[in-house]
């Protein structure tokens, strides 16, 4: 996104608008934006903004609609559909981490269940190609979808929440059995690399079911 650079009255734009909005949501939330610090950082009137986007509300509005429009259109790579799930997961968890004060935003306007369907849509075409479907497909697409939400928001509350030490080391004893285990739980949580343990465990089950599947299929 952009909102670095400032611009004139004559070369500011509703896309510009926009982004530069965007950025000062993410960087100070959306009780510390204003119009004004908006207008100030384009180097512009307040006028000028109202003309090109409307208010605050307006603006706010514009900012979901480009947000629901990202997830509509999170890129998806990969050669089979468990691959595509893993790709869709991760560009997904990047974009709720990135956006979090904006999907705050389409919360507080009620369009939450909108934001995420095209996302379990895309994840419930793949797992048909899997052969998962019914009861089954839903509880995959919930279990992949609760994964990626609830890393995102650990790790952006690990980011940007106040500090606070995730584990304390010396609530485990002396006498407990994996000193390593306790040793390891001093260093820094790595979320990266706890979502992936977590993704590969949730793509070894769809694996699973996929082999399942075919083997009922073949029997039959």
């Amino acid at each position: 996104m952009s909102g670095k650079r400032k611009a004139g009255p004559n070369t500011v734009d509703a896309e510009l608008i926009l982004d530069t909005a965007a950025v000062l949501i993410e960087r100070d939330g959306v009780a510390g934006f204003s119009m004004r610090g908006l207008a100030e950082r384009l180097g512009v009137a307040v006028t000028s903004i109202y003309w090109h986007v409307g208010g605050r509300d307006k603006l706010f509005d514009s900012l979901v609609d480009r947000l629901l429009g990202e997830m509509a259109n999170l890129p998806m790579d990969g050669t089979g559909p468990l691959e595509r799930i893993a790709s869709l997961a991760r560009t997904q968890r990047r974009l709720l981490i990135e956006r979090q004060h904006l999907l705050a935003l389409a919360h507080e306007r009620d369009r939450t269940p909108t934001l995420f369907l095209p996302v379990q849509q895309r994840l419930a075409a793949q797992l048909a190609e899997l052969g998962i479907s019914g009861t089954d497909a839903a509880l995959a697409l919930r279990a992949v979808e609760v994964h990626v939400i609830s890393s995102a928001v650990m790790q952006f509350s690990a980011v940007r929440g106040p500090a606070h030490q995730e584990e304390d080391p010396s609530l485990w004893t002396a006498e407990w059995p994996d000193q390593e285990l306790v040793e390891a739980l001093q260093s820094p949580t790595d979320y990266d690399a706890v979502f992936e343990y977590g993704l590969d465990a949730l793509l070894v089950s769809l694996r699973g079911q996929r082999i399942v599947k075919a083997g009922r299929s073949s029997s039959t």
